[in-house]
């Protein structure tokens, strides 16, 4: 075996570091400490040749540490870290549904886009593992990956991006969680090709990238629970998620939230490790009504409610009224003995209603939150200003649907109560700072009815919803 002049250089002080030792050593300093148990030799020649071998050992780690870069096994595992999985080439002789779309993108980076195609895994619920197959055309082999896609049925990329700025470009899927419902719950999945692997990228925080209405844990009550609303977009070759600054209520169906919300954003990269890492990109003002992001100006806030016009017009005894959105129906408030109201269906059907309430008014506008396949109506009293009850067909009778949960239906000083032009019905109630909590009606049973929490507002006069305004 070779040696170095370094080698030989440290072998020689060595021997000299342990002979100077061995010369400190006198007679009287071997002599036994007990006679029944004589003392061996402090160094023996084995000794020597295992202290110098470590020493070289550790001499010889630290010069390979210092001459060259560090490589990935020198580097102690980091647990909390997600794992990069290499994937199984399995699903060779699976086959691609017809309503699945092959994908086109640059994979490895010679201007030449590669065809990708899906290869769904055959089980009874079409919901296994999807083979991802190519060509690549700058080498002419085979590159394949196994995705996870809550689907086997229509796969279909997102647009490409280039996440780590290498030139080439990576895949972007769409996971959806077929249990989320219309909460939505999908999240984007990115493969990047590596040594001839589409290899999926993990994100270091996924929860980032989901899409939908997300629940903020411990907040469900019987009748609703506050969520984030949350999105993930590829623009320009880069792949986005947001989620809103604010939590609003989702219960039946429904979620309580104005048309424009602001939005915390991020844009994400591809490390050298496979891993997506999120970057802040600010703030964004999201429209829901035509998708549109725009960048947050100072002080960006959701927009209020569209709550501030009242619905006025209402009839009284011996009046009537048509009612032409969704189920047709007529109504007339009567009084023979006691007040009832009449209400004739488009589709033949009458019903006659006693009330219990002096001077009824009954609104023209129905209350879109308990609207049903039939009449529903808001009833109000002349006489009784904090008198509000809400009645639904219910088959062939109307039922008054009894107010449930954590509000009052009603309008005194504390609560404020109105129905919109456009048929919401809204509860205003006072906090002790002079601002109002907004809650909002929806049905919760056949027989009941219950306010979700919105936004907190202030008023230049309470009585007064047009005067509404941010505090």
């Amino acid at each position: 075996m070779s040696t170095t002049p370094d080698t030989v250089d440290l072998e020689q002080r060595l021997r000299a570091a342990l002979t100077a030792r061995a010369d400190l050593v006198r007679p009287e300093d071997l002599a036994p400490l007990a006679p029944a148990a004589p003392l061996r030799p402090r160094w023996s020649p084995w000794v020597l040749l295992a202290t110098a071998a470590a020493v070289l050992l550790v001499l010889g780690v630290v010069l390979q540490g210092l001459g060259r870069d560090p490589r990935s096994d020198d580097v102690a595992p980091r647990p909390d870290e997600p794992p990069v999985v290499l994937p199984d080439d399995v699903g060779r002789d699976w086959e691609a549904d017809d309503v699945s779309t092959p994908a086109r993108l640059d994979l490895d980076g010679d201007g030449t886009d590669e065809v990708v195609d899906f290869l769904g895994e055959p089980t009874e619920d079409f919901d296994g593992r999807t083979r991802l197959e190519t060509t690549l055309s700058s080498t002419g082999e085979e590159a394949y990956g196994i995705a996870e896609l809550g689907t086997t049925i229509g796969t279909t990329a997102l647009p490409p991006v280039d996440a780590d700025g290498d030139g080439d470009q990576e895949l972007v899927l769409r996971y959806d969680d077929p249990a989320a419902g219309p909460a939505g719950g999908g999240h984007p999945v990115v493969f990047d090709l590596r040594d001839g692997l589409l290899v999926e990228a993990v994100a270091e925080e996924p929860e980032l990238l989901l899409s939908g209405d997300i629940p903020v844990p411990g907040t469900k009550t019987e009748h609703y629970e506050m969520v984030h609303q949350q999105d993930f977009w590829v623009e320009d070759g880069e792949l986005w998620s947001s989620r809103s600054v604010n939590a609003y209520a989702r219960g039946n169906m429904t979620i309580v939230r104005p048309l424009v919300t602001v939005r915390d954003a991020w844009t994400w990269r591809l490390t050298e490790d496979g891993r997506l890492e999120h970057v802040d990109a600010g703030c964004l003002r999201h429209d829901v009504m035509d998708d549109a992001r725009t960048p947050c100006e100072d002080g960006a806030a959701d927009d209020l409610p569209d709550v501030a016009d009242v619905a006025e017009e209402s009839i009284g005894l011996g009046e009537s009224a048509t009612f032409d959105d969704g189920y047709a129906f007529t109504a007339r408030l009567e009084a023979v003995a006691d007040p009832s109201l009449v209400v004739e269906g488009a589709d033949g059907r009458t019903i006659d209603h006693a009330l219990d309430v002096a001077d009824p008014r009954v609104f023209t506008t129905q209350p879109v939150g308990v609207f049903a396949d039939g009449a529903s109506v808001v009833i109000a009293s002349s006489s009784d200003p904090g008198y509000v009850q809400v009645l639904r067909q219910d088959g062939g009778r109307l039922r008054a649907l009894d107010p449930v949960g954590e509000v009052d239906l009603t309008d005194d000083g504390s609560h404020r109560t109105w129905l919109t032009p456009d048929g919401t019905l809204v509860t205003a109630v006072a906090a002790e700072d002079d601002s109002w909590r907004l809650w909002f009606w929806q049905t919760v049973s056949r027989s009941e009815m219950a306010a979700l929490p919105g936004a907190v507002v202030c008023f230049d006069d309470p009585t007064d919803p047009s005067t509404m305004r941010r505090c």
